[in-house]
């Protein structure tokens, strides 16, 4: 019989013993040695942002990062390199005009394949070249020269809310359709639909608030190395996923959309030049857009601006005008004195129809209260990652060396007691009225839309004129009545935060009835 001479083990053993020793110094390095390693959070956060990245998915982090901050403090680590903090002048110092803080790599996961966005756009040159083209349509002035269009789709969910009067309806649905309506009379040249025909057009909403959801929680998952990297959502976006898809009969996500945008911007775009009458909205803004050599832009950038205009005026002004709703219906003397100066105003000026944006700033009390009620519940509640500055950051003796990862939630920011004071979870519009030295310091610090200077959300100004526009008419014709006060809604939060199902009965006022 043939001998066989035994397996040795030793070449394994020497080299499970040389893993270990591998895992268990990783291990020790994160937990005492590491520059983060004396900054407090959840031990398992040490060591892999998997802690984090679970509690993105779950749709939960409105209320994760205020719990963690109530918990270990104003400087948290959530990541092996990354933390979270509430502090008022570091927020200056990353969101602020002047900036040297870089956005993190988390932004690249909303790069679109074939132009750039500004909003995911890292490189501080071309952002500046990206916002500047395309800032004339943003601006208020031009907003207001819009407002007719806002109007519009004011007017039609304002008749829908009385057909339905007396009925319990889905108050969420209604105030979504109404913002993608409006973006779609801006961007896009028409409304989309969605409230006359009372249904989410082309499934937009839908897929559009899945593909935030997914996009938001994928820009953690990186594929490739350091720096380079071909984008995270490219598994979901390229052609092999695209064929699988039809092979299978399921649907191509956004295809009917993009087809019916594709259409409206490539006949916006050939009638730009032409001495043709040609609607003034942003769509003809984003039109006649250059190029840094001062040829037109393509089309493909055109696009992107539009589907940001989308992204950056529907779901976030969706969210703050719910919040206002609600912040309004749970107190009792808000409601009264609100509605009071409201109908007061429309008396007193004859007005009959819609009220203006410029005629809303007269009324105090509304613009009080809707600060007051974006300021609780801002629509962003993710952190705003960026990377620490030259120097690193020196936060309640913490430091966070620079190249680190490190962002404030506007939700976390916006409840900061050394700002805000120990009310700071309160609603209390008055704080507000205090005077207007007080009100400017509170503005300087309130990251309801995401910083100040060049990297506050385009879309304020489109929110600012919709919320109050909506909420003064709604108010003025209708009671509101919230079905289940102690359960108004469901909230999902992914970048931004979502409500659904909010039941709500509204009853027409007699007095002033459409």
């Amino acid at each position: 019989m043939e001998y066989v001479a035994p397996v040795s083990t030793q070449p394994w053993g020497a080299a499970c013993l040389i893993l270990a020793l591998a895992i268990f110094s990783f291990v020790l390095y994160r937990a005492y040695f590491h520059p983060l390693a004396r900054i407090p959070g959840p031990p398992s956060a040490r060591f892999s942002g998997s802690w984090r990245n679970a509690r993105y998915w779950r749709g939960t982090w409105h209320e994760d990062i205020l719990e963690l901050h109530r918990k270990y403090g104003r400087v948290v680590r959530i990541g092996p390199n990354e933390v979270a903090v509430v502090d008022g002048t570091t927020a200056k110092r990353l969101y602020g005009p002047g900036t040297t803080s870089v956005k993190a790599r988390w932004y690249s996961t909303w790069d679109p394949p074939f132009a750039s966005a500004s909003f995911a756009e890292r490189d501080k040159q071309h952002h500046a070249f990206l916002r500047k083209r395309a800032s004339a349509a943003y601006a208020m002035s031009s907003i207001l020269k819009y407002e007719p269009y806002m109007q519009e789709s004011l007017d039609e969910v304002l008749q829908k809310f009385k057909k339905y009067a007396g009925k319990q309806i889905d108050l969420a649905e209604w105030i979504n359709a109404f913002a993608y309506d409006v973006v779609g009379q801006l961007g896009f040249g028409e409304a989309f639909g969605h409230v006359k025909g009372e249904t989410d057009v082309m499934d937009l909403r839908k897929t559009i608030f899945e593909g935030a959801n997914l996009q938001a929680c994928m820009g953690y998952f990186v594929v490739g190395f350091g720096e380079h990297y071909w984008g995270q959502m490219r598994v979901f976006t390229n052609g092999v996923t695209a064929m699988l898809l039809k092979l299978v009969g399921a649907p191509i996500p956004l295809a009917k959309f993009d087809s019916w945008g594709t259409k409206r911007i490539k006949a916006r775009m050939a009638s730009a030049d032409s001495d043709e009458w040609v609607r003034d909205d942003m769509l003809s803004h984003f039109s006649r857009m250059k190029k840094a050599d001062g040829s037109h832009a393509e089309f493909e950038e055109v696009l992107v601006e539009a589907l940001q205009l989308v992204g950056a005026g529907a779901d976030t002004v969706s969210t703050a005008m719910r919040t206002c709703v609600l912040a309004i219906c749970k107190h009792a003397e808000v409601y009264a004195r609100l509605q009071k100066e409201i109908d007061d105003f429309y008396v007193a000026n004859n007005l009959s129809g819609g009220i203006s944006y410029r005629e809303t700033q007269s009324l105090p009390y509304l613009v009080a209260v809707c600060k007051e009620a974006m300021r609780l519940f801002p629509s962003i509640v993710f952190q705003l990652p960026r990377y620490a500055p030259d120097g690193g950051l020196y936060i309640d003796g913490k430091h966070i060396p620079a190249g680190y990862e490190v962002g404030i939630s506007p939700l976390a920011q916006n409840h900061d007691t050394a700002i805000w004071g120990e009310d700071a979870g309160e609603f209390k519009p008055e704080r507000w009225l205090e005077s207007e030295e007080r009100s400017r310091y509170l503005s300087s610090f309130d990251l309801t839309f995401g910083g100040h200077g060049p990297r506050m959300c385009v879309g304020r100004n489109i929110a600012l004129v919709e919320v109050h526009k909506f909420i003064a008419q709604l108010f003025h014709h209708f009671d509101v009545q919230v079905c289940d006060m102690e359960r108004p809604w469901r909230i999902k939060s992914f970048w931004f935060a979502y409500q659904h199902d909010f039941q709500c009965v509204l009853t027409p006022r007699e007095r002033f009835a459409l």
